[in-house]
């Protein structure tokens, strides 16, 4: 029974790890008490160096702006059910004209979570995790957009999995997921749709370790370019560190075949880790690399392989109870290649907060945003710096 309670927990604590893959999108993953239900109203000012940084007759425009949201959050770890649930609503407003006539005054910033687990006994688990987004700035952690967009875009995912342990030691995650990326307008030729179905078999190995072998099926419906089927297989190990710490590991290979083209067979590998170090501290880190259809269709540019690179390492600071500190930095590395002269694309991105509470349930808050991103050529319009500063208030009750 030692070795099943072990495989219950190491599920439980690296589920989203493992049926989400490597990237996460809660805030309040990592975290290992249940939060009530709370919610909040920010109203932020700001000031944009670069508003349409990749449009090359517009860029170095600079805008002062608003923002307005409200959000709710949510977390319960009961003994059989996990509940993840988090939302935002919010729109950004430019208070300066912007030259380029394609750039609209008000844009949404909204996005929603709700994460469900449920352990029927303790060999059989079900899982779904649910992310949507819609507004303009790239996740630049979560990975699905590569760059600044200029029109908003509505980005779903939904990942749904079943969990059982066939023996003491060996268990599975079979699953399905589908996610969608969808612009309004111009960049429509950007629109993807995946369908995802995939297995894990694991296996304890020992208190602390679970060692994993995946294999992933995704067929990618690319508006802008050429069909692809991808194929994964990965070998890997999720390492209980301590109670509060968890490391996941894996590498294997990508089989991908892009309609109409011969097929290809490249390296792929992911890590993630996540840490409450203390009460006070919390860090989460990810590298990735494959190759994806994200982000390869640009005006007369359409390619048919992104050879994507993605490192991201985040923390949050507790100084004391009224203040604490948030930063981060993000870095991907895009070769797009096939179909057209090749092309790399290097982005850039930090970030560092701090928000200070100064009466019961008001905060204020500053914050900066850093992106360079470096165009091998600039034959994609994608050579520049940008910098964002906002202060503003919070309401939580």
């Amino acid at each position: 029974m030692k070795s099943l309670k072990v495989c219950a927990i190491s599920a439980l604590a690296t589920g989203s790890l493992a049926a989400q893959g490597i990237f996460n999108v809660s805030p309040n993953d990592g975290i290992t008490e249940s939060l009530p239900l709370e919610f909040n109203a920010k109203l932020n000012f700001g000031y944009d160096d670069n508003v349409t940084p990749t449009v090359r007759a517009n860029r170095g425009d600079s805008a002062s702006y608003t923002s307005l949201s409200v959000g709710a959050n949510y977390l319960n770890l009961g003994p059989q059910t996990n509940v993840d649930f988090n939302i935002k609503l919010g729109i950004l407003h430019y208070l300066d004209n912007v030259e380029n006539s394609q750039v609209k005054d008000t844009y949404s910033d909204s996005r929603g979570l709700l994460n469900i687990s449920h352990n029927v006994s303790e060999r059989l688990r079900f899982s779904t995790r649910n992310y949507v987004f819609y507004g303009l700035e790239p996740d630049y952690t979560y990975g699905a957009v590569n760059d600044r967009t200029n029109d908003e875009y509505l980005f779903f995912s939904t990942d749904n999995s079943v969990g059982y342990k066939w023996t003491e030691r060996l268990g599975t995650y079979t699953g399905v997921k589908y996610d969608t990326l969808n612009y309004d307008s111009n960049d429509s030729r950007n629109d993807r749709q995946n369908f995802t179905a995939y297995n894990q078999f694991r296996y304890v190995l020992s208190p602390q370790a679970v060692g994993t072998l995946d294999y992933r099926y995704r067929f990618t419906d690319v508006k802008g370019g050429l069909d692809s089927d991808n194929h994964k297989v990965l070998v890997g190990t999720e390492y209980r560190i301590n109670r509060t710490a968890v490391l996941v590991a894996k590498a294997g290979v990508q089989y991908r075949k892009v309609k109409t083209r011969d097929a290809q067979t490249d390296p792929t590998f992911e890590v993630g880790y996540q840490q409450r170090v203390n009460n006070q501290f919390r860090v989460r880190g990810s590298i990735a690399y494959d190759v994806n259809d994200y982000g390869t269709s640009f005006f007369g540019s359409n390619f048919e392989n992104n050879r994507a690179f993605r490192f991201s390492l985040a923390g949050d600071y507790h100084l004391s109870q009224q203040l604490f500190f948030t930063g981060g930095v993000n870095y991907v590395a895009n070769e797009y290649y096939g179909g057209r002269p090749d092309d790399e694309v290097d982005v850039f991105n930090c970030h560092i907060g701090a928000t200070y509470q100064f009466i019961d349930n008001f905060s204020a808050n500053v914050h900066y945003n850093y992106t360079n991103s470096n165009d091998a050529g600039d034959t994609l319009a994608r050579d520049y710096d940008r910098n964002r500063v906002q202060a503003g208030l919070t309401y939580t009750f």
